[in-house]
């Protein structure tokens, strides 16, 4: 098969055509997601485990009602200035298929008093891409409680969040640009756009990613976050609000594409196309 996956207590880890590509670890103290996303040769577009405080690629939000659910666990002076949530995982199935693999994943929003503020399910498919290439698709519905409304409030911790291997930024080397022609975190950064792109060398090879917004979602083209320590999210949330009614849901897609070589211009344009045909996860 040329894609497999692996179970083991509280992780997930997944193989394109023999090689890793991902691991998804839901058993954490901090917010459960991808620890690690690797091109191929075991080149990681993301940092690597030992180097970060929480997932390379998770949900998390700096205000939900005025609490935060950040992607890592924090201090006990910073909850003390912030009311602090977490988000637990309360049923996943892995799913096995003969051309993809992937998980559905429940998790409840729990906040500081014990009572959960919000629930997502989020649904994971993984698939060769291009060439050798990766694929990484997400489906995500953020659903209210039934009996009272939520506030998605104004941060900079929202909503999806992708964190960058150093090569891949334009301090170590690398370069980031969006669909609309801008280049690096300064121009990038509130931007609206379809996607978001980067590219780097890593132990002599050339890698890179695109991370596609779905048509479909609510606010495409999304402005995005794009900072100068390598985290990327497309996400309004920095400049707006969202409210949703008692038992009311956000439903989001998103595509992550990963790469090796160069590849040719429009090549992100025409994986936008295919993303916004494809049938949903």
């Amino acid at each position: 098969m040329s894609v497999t996956l692996q179970t083991r207590p509280g992780r997930l880890d997944f193989f394109v055509r023999g090689e890793q590509f991902a691991t998804y670890r839901y058993d954490e103290a901090g917010a459960p997601g991808f620890s690690a996303l690797l091109a191929a040769g075991g080149r990681a577009i993301t940092p690597p485990e030992e180097e970060t405080d929480g997932p390379a690629l998770c949900l998390a939000h700096g205000s939900v009602n005025g609490v935060a659910f950040p992607a890592a666990p924090v201090s006990t002076e910073a909850a003390q200035n912030v009311p602090t949530g977490r988000i637990v995982t309360t049923e996943m199935v892995a799913r096995r298929g003969a051309y993809s693999v992937g998980f559905r994943q429940t998790c409840a929003w729990i906040g500081p008093e014990g009572m959960p503020m919000l629930t997502d399910v989020r649904t994971a498919r993984i698939a060769p891409g291009p060439g050798d290439g990766r694929i990484l698709d997400l489906a995500l519905q953020l659903r209210a409680p039934e009996d009272r409304p939520v506030t998605l409030g104004r941060t900079e911790t929202a909503l999806l969040l992708l964190r960058l291997a150093t090569p891949l930024c334009p301090s170590g080397g690398g370069q980031l640009r969006n669909s609309v022609g801008d280049y690096g975190p300064a121009q990038m950064h509130g931007r609206s756009a379809a996607w978001c792109a980067g590219v780097g060398v890593v132990r002599g090879e050339t890698i890179g990613f695109a991370l596609l917004d779905h048509p479909d979602n609510p606010w495409h083209p999304s402005p995005w976050l794009v900072l100068e320590n390598g985290t990327l999210s497309p996400s309004p949330f920095a400049w707006r609000t969202q409210e949703l009614p008692p038992g009311g849901a956000l439903s989001l897609r998103y595509r992550l594409h990963v790469y090796s070589g160069y590849v040719e211009a429009g090549w992100a344009d025409a994986r936008l196309a295919e993303f916004t045909h494809a049938r949903h996860a």
